[in-house]
């Protein structure tokens, strides 16, 4: 568990440096909050507790399966779709070794759980229909957070249905390891280019392939201004708004 942890302070510092890269205030990384679909999951997550073994269990599940598990790989599809259009591929090697660590973490974290399992018997029928429950739960919640990803229309590629197939199918795949049945019957990987790149990406060091993952003829336009990313990203939202 020390191990995850001081993985993923390596993810705060990568994903910390995307926001730098790409001229994202600090505040950004507390903007979920002025979201009601991105509070909702937040708040979810801190109705769990540990007094009991029957909790531990509920809680294990739904943070290693249902959150690592589930909920980032929402995210992790949508932001691959653009360095598979060679767009952002610095960025794209950022979510590669964190789709690998959170898988890693994910394992273990089931493995902590078949385990507490056995030693408490404590998995009856009535925790193992509430971690289902929960389950189905982020899957709504999920579903909220890709409408609004997705609210100013599809992009190249990839649209919300996608998203919300391919959460389907993790959703299932995460009960099966679980050793709990699956509830929505998503046999195909929905999104089969995903599997392609994450299977097929070279793990190099980001932080010494970073010079190299861009150059200046591939580049061009501003980040700020009227005119830069963050002023149209500002328009589009009134826009949205305003409708």
């Amino acid at each position: 568990l020390a191990s995850f942890s001081n993985m993923e302070t390596i993810h705060i510092a990568a994903y910390a440096l995307l926001l730098e890269t790409i001229g994202m205030p600090d505040s950004e990384f507390s903007a979920f909050t002025q979201y009601k679909e991105m509070k909702d999951k937040h708040d979810y997550m801190q109705k769990f507790g540990v007094e009991t073994d029957a909790d531990i269990l509920r809680t294990v599940a739904m943070f290693g399966a249902f959150t690592e598990g589930l909920q980032l790989f929402a995210s992790f599809a949508m932001l691959m779709n653009f360095p598979r259009f060679n767009k952002m591929k610095g960025m794209g090697q950022i979510v590669s070794w964190s789709v690998r660590d959170e898988s890693l973490h994910c394992e273990g974290m089931i493995k902590v759980f078949h385990t507490l399992a056995a030693e408490t018997g404590a998995l009856t029928d009535e925790v193992k229909n509430d971690i289902i429950e929960c389950c189905r739960t982020v899957v709504k919640m999920e579903d909220a957070f890709i409408d609004l990803a997705f609210s100013m229309g599809p992009v190249q590629g990839m649209t919300a249905d996608d998203i919300k197939a391919y959460i389907r199918y993790i959703a299932d795949w995460r009960l099966g390891q679980l050793k709990l049945p699956a509830i929505y019957g998503v046999k195909e990987h929905p999104i089969p280019w995903l599997s392609e790149i994450l299977n097929g990406v070279e793990h190099a060091n980001f932080f010494e392939q970073r010079a190299t993952e861009y150059s200046k003829g591939a580049t061009g336009g501003e980040w700020h201004g009227s005119e830069g990313v963050w002023g149209q990203f500002d328009k589009m939202q009134k826009k949205v708004a305003a409708e």
